[in-house]
């Protein structure tokens, strides 16, 4: 007898949102997660201890009023009023050792066509740096444009898809324009998990997948769970792996995605200790790090917070320390009394034409019980990722 209606693998925000749905329709989701945590790429570090309630986003860290299906889900969990403005604050440069504006940093002359050049101008199957070098002129796409694009993504950005980046959605006015939650955006895959019909199985870690007859059997290290219908919402390079022996076409597509690797760290440092003035975050510019994201958009009386995401392989942690330390205008030494954590990130690099691969999987799943869902679709945003989600339910309850 199956234990559940809908098996899925992956706590993120992609697994919970196909269990939400599975649940709201009357059905019986359990859901598999290899850590304790729930929230995959939604990953709110809680320092607690001398710290209170202090947090920092090691993930995902942005989330807007144009995510609707995002959304609808915590409305029907009844916690839009947990919702909580970012405070409005410019993202910055860092160039040369310094900080710049944005203006600042761009060719203004070469900037005067462009919005000519945006008339007919269609993203489908372009680059994104085939299609804003375009745009904006070389000069602005490689002195900002490229970089801003690489921090937004947390990895070289020039291959990929264009349409990936800022789909253009509708506005919600009753939601504000940018918004986290008390405990961070972790907290939004807490409500979720929480949800009735829906059960998380944590300290579960996928390790095979069979069929028995008309069901999925998934193997942990020390269990066994069944489903008619299964979804995988977990990294690509791990559903490629889980698939190799029942879907070994399917597997075999997956492998075509690349994977981005990111390694994270966050401080948090007593607000009296540093100088610089609030803002949203940087953009690195020929430097070690993709992007500095920063907790002031979401202020703390006491504590200031900044997530360092570097490129791979260049710093080790004591060169990484040394950076932040540079960037803060901190002494050499001056995150010895700092609360650091750390975190690598693996994000899919996906490449101009990806619609023609996901016509390909998606080919390959029709008329499964199989779903699959995950940031490799549609882009990396959180709105892309329950869109998939929402999707690949709809497709399986049609299938029946």
């Amino acid at each position: 007898m199956a234990d559940c209606d809908l098996l899925v693998i992956g706590a993120g925000i992609s697994g919970l949102s196909m269990a939400h749905y599975a649940a709201a329709a009357g059905l019986d989701a359990w859901v598999l997660e290899q850590d304790q945590r729930v929230g995959g790429c939604l990953h709110s570090q809680r320092f607690g201890g001398d710290l209170a309630d202090f947090w920092l986003e090691l993930g995902a860290h942005s989330s807007f009023n144009s995510y609707g299906q995002l959304l609808a889900i915590l409305e029907a969990a009844q916690a839009l009023d947990r919702l909580q403005p970012r405070v409005r604050l410019p993202f910055r440069l860092f160039a040369g050792g310094a900080i710049h504006s944005i203006p600042s940093q761009l060719h203004w002359i070469e900037l005067l066509g462009a919005p000519l050049r945006l008339l007919g101008a269609s993203k489908t199957g372009c680059s994104v740096a085939d299609y804003y070098r375009r745009i904006v002129g070389r000069r602005n796409y490689a002195a900002v444009f490229a970089p801003a694009f690489d921090a937004v993504i947390c990895q070289p950005s020039g291959g990929f898809p264009a349409d990936g980046l800022f789909r253009p959605r509708p506005r919600r006015k009753d939601v504000p324009r940018g918004f986290t939650l008390a405990g961070g955006l972790q907290s939004m895959a807490e409500i979720i998990a929480a949800r009735p019909g829906i059960r998380v199985e944590r300290g579960q870690m996928a390790q095979a997948i069979d069929r028995d007859g008309g069901d999925f059997v998934v193997r942990t290290a020390d269990r066994r769970f069944t489903a008619p219908a299964l979804a995988l919402a977990v990294p690509v390079a791990v559903a490629a792996s889980l698939l190799q022996t029942a879907f070994p076409e399917l597997a075999q597509q997956l492998a075509q995605v690349s994977t981005a690797t990111v390694e994270s760290l966050g401080v948090a440092l007593p607000r009296s200790r540093l100088r610089l003035p609030p803002l949203a975050g940087l953009i690195g510019r020929d430097e070690a790090f993709y992007s500095v994201v920063s907790r002031d958009t979401a202020p703390d009386p006491a504590w200031r917070g900044f997530t360092f995401h570097f490129r791979p392989g260049v710093l080790d942690e004591a060169g990484q320390r040394a950076c932040i330390a540079r960037v803060l205008e901190l002494p050499v030494d001056g995150l010895k009394t700092a609360h650091v954590v750390s975190k690598t990130n693996r994000l899919p690099a996906l490449r101009a034409g990806h619609g023609q691969w996901i016509g390909a999987v998606d080919r390959l799943l029709a008329g499964q019980r199989l779903a699959l869902t995950g940031n490799y679709f549609a882009g990396v945003a959180i709105e892309d990722c329950v869109t998939r989600s929402l999707a690949e339910f709809i497709r399986l309850q049609r299938e029946g």
